[in-house]
């Protein structure tokens, strides 16, 4: 270990750092692309500044890892699907839809021309329900009287 740090020179880096890049090609979880470009980083600033010791080198990539890991899930944060639908799911909070079905306890109300899971008590089939909240893709609904 102690012949790999006397050894370390700013081609490690960019190599660590290209090779987390490419696993992020493959892995697609954005995490190890800012680690990847903090080690290009320090490659960068080593091989502009050669003398800087082993421990300033490390130092930099594990502060450059954690900021640029923190602001870019603060500024670019990643949306999926399934938080695209919560959202537009969230927009249903407090209409009224009809119970299209109930099968073992879980009721589906028509939005639109799609069926959509409801849990509630007491559902049954054309009965108006109003959604209260949404867990999931699923509405939390109460039946309206």
């Amino acid at each position: 270990m102690e012949l790999l740090f006397e050894n370390l020179n700013y081609m490690h880096w960019l190599v660590l750092g290209l090779a987390l890049v490419i696993i992020e090609l493959f892995v697609w979880s954005v995490f190890l692309l800012w680690i990847g470009a903090s080690a290009i980083t320090v490659s960068v600033i080593y091989y502009l500044f050669p003398d800087v010791s082993i421990a300033l080198q490390i130092l930099t990539f594990v502060l450059l890892s954690i900021l640029t890991t923190f602001l870019a899930k603060k500024y670019f944060p990643v949306k999926t699907v399934d938080d695209q639908l919560h959202d537009k799911a969230k927009l249903h909070i407090g209409k009224e839809y009809k119970v299209a079905s109930v099968e073992n306890g879980i009721g589906k109300i028509q939005i639109g021309e799609s069926l959509w899971f409801a849990k509630g008590s007491d559902l049954s089939i054309g009965q108006m329900v109003k959604i209260l909240d949404v867990e999931s893709s699923t509405f939390i609904v109460k039946p309206i009287k």
